[in-house]
């Protein structure tokens, strides 16, 4: 083991010493700035009454509620506009991307235009764009609500749609439907598992078995009552409105990191060895099952850590919905609460080690999808395992 010399002691003792000294200095200023505005230190306000309103929630809120249940309601707010962004972003971005690498010039240039006009806007301008420029002009106006069969209403204030008020049974179909995503999982990984030896199984059956648990239990049961929107004079007094805030949001954040996830497509595509393609074709394959089969297969391990760090940013990016009002966990929690119980250290705790949180178990999903499509020894499962049929 390498000692450790004098001086580089002394040196890193100093460095340690100073750092300590600065995170007290400040520790003791914050201490005594607050308790000179009789502030006092802890969570305990998470238990105080809100009394503000909030333009969109997921779940029951009423004014006479605490400030804990409005953390929740931003926290769930900012997972809806990330799930929401993050498919949006996957599916344009590789769309857009086998478009780059298209040999029509005329959709070569439409993506390039697309990729290179958006990615090279600020996010937070296009969050703006998309909220001024184009809801709140294009949608018509709340008395001249769009009506879709009683049933959609759409105008500038948002989208209504029926709400579904939970029953008495609601919980055990919720349950089946958990088991139902889990089933699905598993037989899907025992088909994968089964075509790797040479086995051909029709698991259709079991599938559609397990999606219809669910539906004949929700059809018998009623787990769920439906109400339809009712327009009043000045407001909805039933059904649920999605506000042009969350749009704003969500369209702005996955056309933007969509831009770069069609770059990384594109790019890991383009390192799958040519002597794949070529291969391929020789046996017959046609142009989608040689992307199905064959590239996108390989190109996957290249292509998820850098479309991890896409997700990422847009989990975070989703706090510049605070610039239109829409209420996620920034301008919720971070914004509105902190303002009114001035607790700063302990909101901006709170709502950093959240959103670390939920990167972190993004990360840890990301990364256990990638080890799953790569063998024990870092290699991709190699397309001679897998039989074909050619005809």
């Amino acid at each position: 083991m390498k000692k450790i010399s004098g001086k580089n002691l002394i040196i890193q003792s100093g460095i340690i010493a100073l750092l300590l000294g600065v995170f007290i200095f400040f520790g003791m200023s914050y201490v005594n700035n607050i308790s000179k505005r009789n502030i006092g230190i802890g969570f305990g306000f998470l238990d105080d009454t809100a009394g503000f309103s909030i333009s969109q929630t997921l779940i029951e809120y009423k004014q006479s509620d605490t400030f804990g249940r409005t953390f929740v309601i931003g926290l769930l707010n900012t997972l809806l506009a990330s799930v929401i962004g993050i498919l949006l972003a996957s599916i344009l971005g590789f769309i857009v991307g086998l478009m780059r690498m298209s040999t029509n010039k005329l959709v070569g240039g439409i993506s390039k235009v697309y990729v290179e006009l958006l990615r090279n806007i600020p996010p937070l301008l296009h969050v703006l764009f998309w909220y001024q420029v184009v809801f709140l002009n294009i949608l018509p106006p709340f008395k001249e609500s769009i009506n879709i069969n009683n049933w959609i209403y759409i105008n500038v204030r948002g989208i209504t749609i029926p709400s579904f008020v939970p029953n008495a049974n609601s919980s055990t179909f919720n349950i089946l439907v958990f088991l139902a995503i889990i089933g699905t999982f598993f037989v899907s990984k025992m088909k994968k598992e089964q075509v790797l030896r040479g086995i051909h199984k029709k698991y259709w059956i079991w599938h559609l078995g397990i999606i219809l648990v669910p539906l004949i239990y929700a059809t018998m049961g009623n787990p769920y009552s439906m109400i339809l929107p009712e327009i009043t004079k000045f407001k909805f007094s039933s059904g649920m409105t999605l506000r042009p805030e969350l749009f704003s949001v969500v369209v702005a954040l996955s056309t933007y990191t969509s831009t770069y996830i069609s770059e990384i497509v594109r790019s890991s595509i383009i390192a799958v060895p040519k002597g794949q393609m070529e291969a391929a074709q020789s046996l017959g394959f046609g142009p989608w099952d040689r992307l199905r089969l064959i590239i996108v297969p390989q190109a996957m391990r290249t292509m998820i850590p850098p479309v991890t760090n896409q997700y990422l940013n847009i989990i975070k990016n989703t706090s510049l919905g605070m610039a239109v009002a829409y209420p996620d966990l920034t301008a919720v929690f971070a914004g509105t609460t902190l303002n009114q119980t001035g607790r700063a250290l302990e909101v901006m705790s709170l709502v950093m080690v959240t959103y670390l949180s939920i990167s972190l178990v993004t990360s840890l999903l990301m990364n256990w999808y990638n080890s799953s499509i790569i063998n024990k020894k870092g290699e991709m499962i190699s397309t001679e395992e897998i039989p074909y049929d050619i005809d």
